[in-house]
């Protein structure tokens, strides 16, 4: 959702709630600092989009990384 830009505005705050939602359903959730978590949507955002695999890879990781289960 962040890359597509299917909204006029704040595609990255409705891809996060998106992410939250499904990680909320999921019994999960991110333990991460709020301006890492920014950091981390603006740079998807402004990926290369050649760099396809890579950043999916970054999300991966980074989803791994702060994921806890509640």
């Amino acid at each position: 959702m962040i890359k597509n830009h299917p909204f006029l505005n704040g595609n990255k705050r409705i891809a996060m709630t998106a992410l939250f939602v499904f990680l909320h359903k999921n019994k999960k959730w991110l333990r991460v600092d709020n301006r890492e978590l920014y950091n981390f949507s603006k740079w998807v955002a402004e990926s290369n989009p050649k760099l396809r695999k890579e950043t999916i890879a970054a999300i991966e990781k980074f989803i791994k990384t702060y994921m806890i289960n509640l």
